[in-house]
């Protein structure tokens, strides 16, 4: 009877129960798959003046991140995500693709429940970090030894280093519970829905890597290159399992 008890509270818990708590603290890890907006407008272009097929704007995500939310006031986040359309392409002379990579961190506040609601509304707001990664791969590579002596390589690596903000606002509802009464702490999962803008305010020169040669600490810089901008408008969806804990 004792399981019983304890399985019928995993759906009745919350969130009636957790209004009847002075302190409810929500912590947890989620997946995302969403949908974002990135034109990449200066690259595209660049690429298209050359003859080049420019990259798709509209692709899809994946992602993982980590949340602190109480029951009412102010959290943290953490997250990051990678495209998962296509993003390489080739022509008769180069293999060119990008890789976009930016991690997220920031405050979330989370405002009292409503009576009746069974939905969390709130915003994010962040600061996010990265690079965006061009890869140039010559279809007909240097095959004389002798003039790969002399300089004459077959790849380049260019990449950008892009700070922004991140901000989003989001609705979850929690989608079931289960508490351990004697300790007063349980688990949980959440469905949310996230809409936000990720916002560039500066990128670095582009920068040729120079992986082969770890003793050279500064990457080459490149000129005439254009901005590739990481902006965007998204929206996903984050599926979550977490731990809460409950107390006066």
């Amino acid at each position: 009877m004792k399981y019983i008890f304890l399985l019928s509270a995993c759906f009745l818990l919350l969130p009636f129960d957790l209004q009847a708590q002075d302190e409810v603290l929500l912590t947890d890890f989620y997946l995302s798959v969403g949908y974002k907006n990135q034109p990449f407008t200066a690259l595209n272009q660049r690429l298209e003046e050359n003859g080049y097929e420019p990259f798709n704007s509209h692709v899809g995500t994946f992602g993982i991140g980590f949340s602190y939310l109480p029951k009412s006031g102010l959290g943290i986040f953490a997250e990051t995500e990678i495209n998962v359309n296509r993003k390489g392409f080739s022509n008769d002379d180069v293999s060119y693709r990008y890789l976009p990579t930016h991690l997220t961190a920031g405050v979330q506040y989370h405002f009292m429940h409503a009576k009746t609601a069974e939905w969390r509304f709130y915003p994010k707001f962040g600061i996010f970090y990265g690079t965006t990664s061009l890869d140039l791969i010559s279809n007909h590579p240097n095959r004389n030894f002798n003039e790969n002596l002399n300089g004459a390589m077959n790849t380049s690596f260019m990449y950008q280093e892009n700070y922004g903000i991140n901000a989003s606002l989001n609705a979850d509802k929690l989608i079931g519970t289960f508490l351990q009464p004697t300790t007063q702490i349980g688990i949980y999962s959440r469905m949310g829905l996230q809409v936000g803008y990720m916002l560039n305010l500066f990128s670095s020169r582009t920068k040729l890597r120079r992986n082969f040669n770890p003793t050279l600490r500064d990457d080459f810089s490149m000129s005439n290159s254009p901005t590739f901008n990481p902006s965007a408008f998204y929206v996903k969806i984050n599926f979550a399992l977490g731990q809460f804990k409950k107390g006066k």
